[in-house]
């Protein structure tokens, strides 16, 4: 009994003791803080946040921010004075993005596309911000034709000019938005972050009876006072982009650009439609794609069937002067590529013979690989901005290997006018290692083509390397510093290597991804977005503090960096 007694005792501590022992705490990761003007600085209510974890939204590097709006994700608004507390539901680093009327959405820290991912771990369960948002800068106008009157669903462009980079090559404008006039002629870009932008209009007259193609033949006499179009305008009303206004917009700017249009005699354009036997015999035609060439033209799109095609001539109207490539698929599926120029003052009615650019027609080949892969071939025009790709879109090209076989890939022809281009190399893990070319001039990455054949064989490589490292100052981390990864043959002509830059993290971290292997200098540098990268001694000054690195295909590298002020 004694026994039995002592036994339930210690059964009793036991007990006692295990239901006393602490039990670990779940940790709760939260984000918490209040968003203000960037510009006052005064706390922002009702502003909509949304955490979403980096793998959804992370592009290399980067954390590009969506602009229009949200990915799903924990979401909360801020209160009467700005504050707001998101609880998530795990550690790693979260892309934070907060938006409201009046304000650009944006991602935290955010500056050209680049922002800083919230850090949270079990060390730091929680982060406390100021969230600083800027108002929007607003692009509104009206687009009128020569009798004063507006020109509704006509399509306006709006492209953005990067901020200053060390590559100069990177400065390009780029598409940003797109919109459509009302019944008023009036359209309006809002939302818009500060930067360089400019502006295109795409539109005809509404009374413009051109631009349907038909079979000549059967074509009825059109009025020439109707057979009208407009030219594409850039923003004060010029029709060279090079000579378009540069709107540089500030937080909170509200700009006006309205376009005064005058039509122009549309131009029709006539040429053969090939045609090949269906499985009865009977001809079916071929019809062509005609698209506009040249920096944010409009695709013109598949043209419509006539409705005969006994004289096998189709004539298409509505065109513009500007450079045109003419797509005719074919019944071995290559099909033809031309070439058109439409000057100004051409005839009413031209041969697509007549106008047809003499061209450099340049075969491109790539050295025989090892594994089965897909490459994208793209020949910028330095001048124009212009991109040319093979088979006139499609610019994927396969090459094929086997065991028993070398690899050989399958050559492509790109029709180009005469003059100098960047030659680019798209692909997972690729990029280009050397240029041979027969009938053009090799400067690095850079080729100058003449009319008449040419080959450019492009030597490629595979496996990019990567650096992931964090900026601290004084031994500790540096928040939303730029990383900047140079070539150090950067003004060599010679050099394939480009510019890869970051923003770090909350933690100080950072990532440069998708890197073509060779010689670099790895800057950091505080407000680095602020400096001025296109004066060379500014440059060299931050590179000479810089840590030289010599990058291997595939290499995966670990790096600390101390942050240069500016």
């Amino acid at each position: 009994m004694n026994l039995l007694i002592c036994f339930a005792t210690i059964l009793l501590l036991a007990c006692s003791a295990f239901a006393a022992a602490p039990v670990a705490a779940t940790p709760s990761y939260r984000i918490t803080g209040v968003v203000i003007s960037s510009v006052d600085k005064n706390p922002l209510p009702h502003v909509h946040l949304n955490a979403v974890p980096t793998s959804e939204g992370r592009m290399g590097g980067n954390f590009v921010a969506r602009g229009a709006g949200f990915n799903r994700g924990i979401e909360v608004d801020s209160d009467e004075h700005g504050r707001f507390a998101l609880t998530v539901p795990s550690p790693g680093r979260w892309r934070l993005m907060a938006g409201a009327s009046g304000f650009v959405t944006q991602a935290y820290n955010e500056h050209d596309g680049y922002s800083s991912a919230v850090v949270l771990t079990d060390a730091a369960p929680t982060i406390n911000l100021r969230f600083q948002l800027a108002p929007e800068a607003q692009v509104a106008g009206i687009v009128l034709d020569e009798a004063g009157e507006p020109v509704r669903d006509a399509h306006v462009m709006l492209q953005r000019r990067p901020f200053p980079s060390p590559d100069r090559e990177q400065q390009e404008f780029r598409n940003r938005m797109t919109a459509q006039t009302d019944d008023r002629g009036v359209y309006e870009f809002s939302g818009l972050a500060e930067g360089d932008y400019r502006i295109m209009v795409d539109a005809k007259p509404w009374y413009s009876v051109s631009g349907q193609s038909q079979v000549s033949n059967t074509a009825s006499p059109i009025d020439p006072a109707l057979d009208v179009t407009y030219q594409l305008t850039w923003y004060p009303g010029v029709d060279d982009p090079a000579e378009a206004e540069v709107l540089s917009l500030h937080s909170a700017d509200n700009r006006h650009a309205d376009f005064y249009l005058s039509p122009v005699p549309a131009v029709h354009l006539r040429f053969p439609v090939p045609a090949s036997a269906n499985s009865t015999g009977r001809p079916v035609p071929f019809f062509p794609v005609l698209e506009r060439v040249g920096v944010g033209a409009y695709g013109m799109g598949t043209f419509n069937q006539g409705s005969s095609f006994s004289t096998g001539q189709l004539e298409l109207g509505g065109l513009a002067p500007g450079l045109y490539r003419m797509r005719i698929p074919g019944s071995d599926r290559e099909g033809q590529t031309r070439l058109i120029e439409i000057a100004p003052g051409t005839s009413r009615i031209v041969d697509a013979t007549t106008v047809a650019l003499e061209t450099a027609n340049l075969t491109i080949e790539t050295d025989p690989g090892g594994e089965e892969r897909d490459l994208g071939i793209e020949l910028r025009n330095v001048e124009s901005g212009a991109r040319f790709t093979a088979f006139g879109g499609d610019a994927f090209f396969r090459s094929r290997s086997s065991e028993n076989q070398q690899s050989t890939s399958r050559p492509v022809v790109i029709q180009v006018p005469p003059g100098r281009y960047e030659v680019r190399v798209t692909g997972k893990d690729a990029y280009l290692l050397g240029i041979a070319a027969k009938g053009a001039e090799i400067s690095g990455h850079f080729v100058t083509v003449h009319a008449g054949d040419g080959t450019l064989r492009l030597r490629t490589g595979r496996g990019r390397a990567s650096i992931n490292g964090i900026v601290v100052a004084s031994g500790k981390p540096v928040e939303g510093a730029l990383v900047i990864l140079v070539p150090a043959g950067l003004d060599n002509p010679g050099s394939f290597a480009s510019v890869v830059k970051d923003q770090t993290n909350t933690d100080g971290s950072f990532d440069l991804n998708n890197i073509v292997p060779g010689q670099y200098i790895l800057i950091a540098v505080s407000r680095g977005w602020q400096v001025n990268w296109e004066d060379s001694a500014t440059l060299q000054r931050y590179l000479t503090q810089g840590i030289p690195l010599d990058l291997h295909a595939e290499a995966h590298l670990k790096q600390e960096i101390t942050v240069q002020e500016p």
